[in-house]
């Protein structure tokens, strides 16, 4: 990648309705990151710029959810289903027919919604933006669409339209997919338990049984609230030059009026003691049941918005589960007490980090062992001095991963701080 060119914007410079506050050069990574806002509106910009040619254009919403009808994830499948300028139910399979974007998604976390989108091609990626902005500021959401992607009844079985009703929907069924998985199931119990005073308790993407309880009315209000310039996060990467954005923003956003976006999140309070919860999970009536037990222990151990906690906590999770030979994960796979491990250590649920350590293929009374096995491991690593070679390949791990150049952006890794 060539040497970075000198920045051409200045702290407390106005230029197209934005005000530059801040300016950050990012030298191991050949990054200047602006940060702007509008000014009429409030709404957020931040600019990584590099040499790049792959140029990245997203809009994000925080989107808490209030329940688990999994209305933020509706509203993202709906908002591309049609706009006033863009007509059409899905702009984008249209759109890709001609474009040679690079990446063009749409996803709804524990939090927000993002809406990115990529190109190599400039003209190409002001084309996508166009959609995507009129996606999402201005769709047609017709009960139609919220029907189709929501749910709606349709009969169970389709050569009988008389017979049994039963729901259906995009995200209806997607989400029943979801819950079809033991593994995913699990990570959604142990969620609800964790967080039982806050949103990340509540199943974002949707509960089955909880997604028809959504009104048609309620889901054009979770639009209108949280759908705005005041509560917008634009994020662009690349070499295209930051007053072209702005010039590309401006006129669009001069036709919102600012409002103050209503986010509050509180923190989960820490626990004085464990919580137990059990639940079940269908399998096949030929299967057996014998060793068909899922173990989890997941533990509130910060906020991830905080990046030297959790740079600290991600080298730790690497240094106890990182390869074979980490201690901790050494002790549960020779312990036999279950035939895997699952995808285990730290992790990020919205703005609370967690660590969570679990098995597959064990039985209904192996719980206590395992939960003795992996709290006694950790206090014997507490007490003695790590080895310095573990330490070393964890940090080793982390740099290659961090520095390898990736064919996708994680947009997760944009932390909006609200």
């Amino acid at each position: 990648m060539p040497v970075l060119t000198e920045r051409t914007l200045e702290v407390g410079q106005q230029l197209e309705g934005f005000e530059v506050k801040a300016i950050t050069p990012l030298k191991q990574q050949q990054i200047v990151a602006y940060q702007l806002e509008h000014l009429k509106t409030g709404a957020k910009l931040l600019h990584l710029y590099s040499e790049d040619a792959e140029n990245l254009f997203s809009i994000s919403f925080p989107t808490p959810p209030p329940n688990s009808t999994g209305i933020p994830h509706i509203l993202e499948h709906s908002v591309l289903a049609g706009s006033e300028k863009y007509p059409v139910r899905e702009p984008f399979f249209e759109m890709l027919k001609m474009s040679p974007a690079t990446f063009i998604n749409a996803m709804t976390g524990p939090d927000c919604t993002y809406y990115p989108v990529s190109s190599k091609v400039k003209q190409d990626l002001f084309n996508l933006a166009e959609v995507y902005f009129d996606a999402v500021f201005h769709p047609l959401l017709t009960e139609n669409t919220f029907k189709r992607e929501g749910h709606h009844l349709a009969p169970a079985d389709p050569e009988n339209p008389q017979g049994d009703l039963k729901f259906t929907g995009v995200v209806y069924n997607e989400m029943s997919g979801v819950f079809s998985d033991p593994e995913q199931r699990l990570d959604s119990i142990a969620n609800r338990t964790l967080f039982p005073d806050n949103i990340y308790g509540l199943e974002y993407g949707g509960d089955p049984k909880n997604i028809p309880e959504l009104t048609y009315q309620d889901f054009r209000e979770f639009h209108a609230n949280y759908y705005h310039p005041s509560n917008a996060y634009f994020v662009f990467y690349g070499n295209i030059a930051t007053p072209e954005y702005l010039q590309f923003l401006a006129e669009k956003l001069d036709v919102f009026e600012r409002r103050e976006p209503n986010i509050n999140i509180t923190p989960q309070s820490q626990w004085n003691e464990p919580c137990f919860q059990e639940a079940s999970y269908p399998i096949s009536a030929a299967d057996s049941a014998e060793e068909k037990t899922y173990i989890m222990l997941k533990w509130l151990v910060g906020d991830s918005t905080n990046s030297d906690e959790w740079v600290a906590l991600d080298i730790l999770s690497r240094i106890l589960l990182g390869n074979e030979g980490a201690p901790l994960k050494k002790a549960i796979v020779e312990s036999q007490i279950g035939q895997d491990l699952l995808r285990s250590g730290v992790d990020s649920v919205g703005k609370e980090t967690t660590f969570h350590i679990g098995i597959q293929g064990s039985e209904p009374d192996r719980g206590e062992a395992f939960s003795q096995l992996v709290i006694n491991t950790l206090a014997e690593l507490a007490e003695t001095e790590l080895e310095p070679s573990l330490v070393e390949a964890a940090f080793q791990q982390a740099a290659y991963q961090h520095q390898e150049i990736a064919s996708m952006i994680s947009f997760q890794q944009f932390i909006i701080n609200y």
